[in-house]
């Protein structure tokens, strides 16, 4: 072999390494059709989710990445009972869309209460909401709680005409009052959010909490503003 096709070899192995570190091929992974969302008459499921039988090492399974787990819970005011807590697991950067996934998970008192005295780093939100990292030693103990929600980020924006046109026309449509549009679709669990300026926000609950968890709090708010 003669010198100048070495040396054309070399520059190739070169040139190859740099578009690997600035350019990593990675697989695509496209957005599931609609999120794969089918309800039926006694669940409903989210891209292979159920709600309320799937647990987190099945979202972890089925979203092919890990997530961060926080437990949130609000500010106690003097006198006043302990607030509620809850866990969340958060996938960020799913698809190729840009979407990101939040699930809740069921957990019982005893099981918040321990993960609340190893917990640390907390974090004050806006409203009194305080968010509370998980320590890892942690997670393995988390694996197997039930999804109760589900909240998709949509990476981008939702053509609403299209769909309308598979799942059908909204229920209700409801104001919040803070510029942010809701579509209710109680047969689907969902209320699909358009923030006034931002991408689709899609909050997913078994249907037959639909009333109390979702359609319940944004009446009583619009009362409150009234």
């Amino acid at each position: 072999m003669s010198t100048k096709w070495i040396y054309r070899i070399i520059a190739g192995l070169a040139i190859a390494a740099v578009l690997y570190v600035f350019f990593p091929n990675s697989e695509p992974n496209p957005r599931p059709t609609w999120w794969n969302i089918q309800p039926n008459s006694t669940t409903l499921s989210v891209l292979g989710l159920s709600l309320n039988k799937s647990q987190l090492n099945d979202a972890i399974h089925s979203l092919k990445t890990h997530p961060k787990v926080a437990l949130f819970t609000r500010r106690q005011g003097e006198n006043q009972p302990e607030p509620p807590m809850h866990l969340e697991a958060y996938f960020e950067d799913v698809f190729d869309e840009g979407d990101s996934i939040i699930v809740t998970l069921l957990a019982d008192k005893k099981l918040l209460q321990h993960i609340k005295k190893e917990a640390y780093q907390p974090e004050w939100m806006p409203n009194d909401v305080i968010r509370v990292s998980i320590r890892q030693k942690l997670y393995p103990s988390l694996q197997h709680l039930a999804i109760s929600s589900i909240t998709i980020l949509a990476g981008r924006q939702i053509e609403f005409e299209a769909f309308q046109e598979h799942f059908g026309k909204p229920d209700k449509i409801l104001s919040d009052g803070q510029g942010n549009a809701h579509f209710l679709y109680p047969q689907l669990g969902l209320d699909l959010i358009q923030p006034a300026g931002g991408t689709h926000i899609l909050q997913f609950v078994s249907p037959d909490v639909f009333d109390q968890k979702l359609l319940q709090p944004l009446v009583n708010k619009q009362r409150k503003q009234g």
